[in-house]
């Protein structure tokens, strides 16, 4: 997987065919999900306006994840990224946990210990690429952002409005 970011590192394109500076790209989520239809453009004018090629990432590392990377430090790291501690994952069996570690690298395979649902017993388990993130409660239940700015803050607004005059 060939990777293109924006000069933010927030979007990502997927080079799906390269023939010389023509591409045919796909915009891809963090988590490798293709978003669009791909389209053909020119890497050079892609690279004008700020896309870079990209050698790490979540997608990439899940993506050699799901085809059976094993001791992969771009795996390690989209595993990481993607499973942190405390967070609610749903497994192949339906089963809702909460991740009670970070992933383990192992020569079988990544492990994570889990904690099921109503215990506070931990188990070991061989992290799949079936597992799905749910998302966080908390992080759902974060305030609205962004707050209503103070009146300090509108003063040195209108203050810099002055100074710049207009500008």
């Amino acid at each position: 997987m060939k990777l293109l970011a924006d000069k933010n590192g927030e979007q990502f394109l997927n080079i799906i065919e390269e023939e010389g500076d023509s591409v045919v790209v796909q915009f891809i989520s963090n988590q490798g999900e293709l978003k669009g239809k791909p389209f053909r453009d020119s890497l050079s004018d892609l690279m004008v306006v700020g896309w870079t090629h990209r050698g790490t990432s979540t997608a990439i590392g899940l993506n050699s994840f799901k085809d059976g990377g094993l001791e992969d430090a771009r795996v390690s790291f989209a595993l990481h990224q993607l499973y942190p501690m405390g967070r609610k994952v749903r497994l192949p069996s339906g089963e809702v946990v909460l991740t009670a570690s970070y992933a383990n690298t192992h020569a079988d395979g990544y492990y994570m210990y889990i904690r099921r649902a109503n215990t506070d017993q931990l188990s070991r388990m061989k992290i799949t690429p079936d597992w799905v993130l749910l998302p966080s409660d908390k992080l759902l239940a974060l305030p609205y952002y962004p707050k209503p700015r103070t009146q300090q803050e509108l003063d040195v607004i209108d203050e810099f409005e002055r100074w710049s005059g207009g500008f």
